[in-house]
């Protein structure tokens, strides 16, 4: 199959949920009890296919009662790319032109250059035409010219979470699970993670857990990555939200999927021309 005729399936193919539905995710309405939350960061492994779809779906319900901004881990250099297609139409040239972004043509094929993301974002595109959502925002720094350290790159990537809320809407970002702690990460060196620069006050985060299966990940190189054992257990509870009201762990709760995850290889990418 030619890639042009790929895409072209693509514009046909039907994703869940459709704009405007949203499937109940038991828990959900505590999480959006507390209007001072502004801001939901999920945190995942990165590359299920189970977790994007759930994401979209997540913005969907938050969107039923507020306004909603997307935040994505994704280069803050396609922004203009991201935009882009938000506004188009989704048919194949639109999709040529967004495959031509950076996050689908680095080396590293690390979960959020899947098929699962693309598929992600052209349901917030078919969000954001029907007016559900503002704006869909990248916040995976670009800006540095020299190598910051982990704790310069976090807040980096806290000041975009920051700068995409607008006056009355709710931020909900998808991230890797590790930015999405509130607390320093336990090893060396110590640094407080993205969400932790975030208002204490309005944050909510959550790790989402699986029931067992595999991701697609990457270990030190473009050369290894493929189709890994999530690291989740294989006997996770029923699907739902469970809040930590001791404040014992480095997230305000788990989201968890109800069943096992399987892994979304990467999308076909169309260099970027010259």
């Amino acid at each position: 199959m030619s890639l042009f005729t790929a895409l072209s399936s693509l514009v046909l193919a039907a994703v869940t949920p459709v704009a405007g539905q949203c499937e109940p995710i038991p828990g959900w309405d505590q999480v959006l009890a507390d209007e001072r939350s502004r801001i939901i960061v999920i945190g995942e492994v990165h590359g299920s296919n189970e977790v994007p779809a759930t994401f979209a779906n997540i913005v969907c319900l938050t969107a039923a009662s507020r306004p909603v901004v997307v935040a994505l881990e994704q280069p803050s250099m396609d922004q203009g790319a991201i935009d882009s297609f938000m506004a188009s139409d989704g048919g194949v040239e639109a999709r040529r032109a967004f495959l031509r972004a950076q996050m689908w043509n680095g080396p590293m094929k690390d979960g959020r250059s899947s098929q699962a993301y693309f598929r992600l974002f052209d349901e917030l595109r078919r969000m954001h035409a029907a007016g559900t959502i503002e704006s869909v925002i990248a916040f995976q720094p670009s800006s540095f010219t020299e190598r910051p350290t982990p704790e310069q790159y976090e807040r980096a990537m806290a000041d975009l979470v920051k700068a995409s809320s607008q006056p009355g809407t709710t931020v909900v970002a998808l991230v890797g699970n590790v930015h999405a702690m509130l607390a320093p990460v336990p090893w060396e060196p110590r640094y407080t993670p993205m969400a932790g620069h975030l208002p204490a006050d309005e944050v909510v985060t959550l790790n989402v857990v699986g029931g067992g299966g595999e991701a697609w990940s990457c270990r030190a190189g473009p050369d290894t990555c493929g189709p890994r054992p999530s690291g989740s257990p294989p006997n996770a509870p029923p699907r739902g939200v469970v809040l930590d009201g001791l404040g014992a762990s480095p997230y305000s709760g788990v989201l968890y999927l109800g069943g096992p995850t399987t892994a979304s290889s990467p999308q076909p990418a169309i260099p970027a021309e010259g």
